[in-house]
């Protein structure tokens, strides 16, 4: 299925209605998981502590989470070293993978043990979990009501830096409406 964002919209907005959440509700990630049958481990709890030390002190930036398929099943492991709100839109982002129904390859680290991803289908799983954490139709009020990005990022338990990547374009848009509109004022 060829994934736009209007469809990836009604996803996001379908997957909150049946969690009994408006727009303007924070969503758990975790409670999402539970009602897909989607168990999440912390790596800590699962790895060895050679393994947690490597991804939570040598390359903490480098892991996040995973959707790991396990037969027809879907579980996620993630890097629990990592601040909450991270967290938060880290298994937002594998529920993105798993909503959207992506393939998942048979190889996820390459010859040079990089891991290989295609680059569509992590746009489209990032553009989900946005979707998912801070809804587009809160974004446009937002943007129009001039919230900021700490505003923003405690009402959905996001940080900053998600807000911003959710509000910049709509902010955009915003300023352009009110300069259009400002010039149409005649008094």
């Amino acid at each position: 299925m060829r994934w736009t964002q209007k469809l990836m919209r009604e996803v996001a907005v379908e997957e909150r209605t049946n969690l009994g959440l408006s727009q303007w509700d924070q969503l758990d990630p975790y409670v999402l998981c539970q009602e897909h049958g989607i168990p999440v481990y912390a790596l800590s709890e699962i790895a060895s502590s050679d393994a947690v030390a490597h991804f939570s002190v040598d390359r903490a930036s480098t892991w996040s989470a995973a959707l790991i398929p396990v037969g027809s099943a879907r579980l996620i492991v993630e890097n629990d070293e990592h601040h909450p709100v991270r967290r938060r839109s880290n298994i937002g982002h594998e529920l993105g993978h798993f909503l959207l129904e992506h393939d998942f390859k048979t190889e996820l680290f390459g010859e040079s043990h990089a891991r290989q991803f295609d680059a569509k289908l992590e746009k489209e799983a990032t553009f989900l979990a946005g979707e998912l954490l801070v809804p587009f139709q809160s974004v446009e009020q937002m943007a129009f009501k001039g919230w900021t990005n700490e505003q923003v990022a405690l009402k959905f338990g996001v940080s900053e830096q998600f807000a911003q990547m959710r509000m910049s374009g709509q902010r955009v848009r915003a300023e352009r409406a009110s300069v259009k509109f400002r010039g149409r004022r005649s008094f």
